[in-house]
């Protein structure tokens, strides 16, 4: 773990003297993690979910795109707080 830690440390001085490398090697990270070229563009349909719809229906949908775990981690129940 030392090792690990020292060398980031030097990659770091190695980067304040020669910032023009490291923007190359932030450029080749970019990069590497998102790549533009293998991504295709696709079109997407969305439809507004009713104001009259019901509850359940929302939730749902809120479950079936995702998005209801990751509100009940940023914004947990009570029950879940308190255990």
């Amino acid at each position: 773990m030392r090792k690990l830690i020292e060398q980031h440390i030097a990659k770091l001085r190695d980067a304040r003297h020669a910032p023009q490398e490291a923007d190359a090697l932030r450029d080749q990270l970019v990069e590497r993690l998102y790549p533009t070229a293998t991504a295709r563009v696709r079109r997407v349909h969305q439809v507004a979910i009713p104001r009259h719809a019901p509850d359940w229906y929302f939730e749902s949908e809120l479950r079936r795109s995702g998005l209801w775990a990751m509100m009940e981690r940023c914004y947990p129940t009570a029950t879940a707080q308190s255990q």
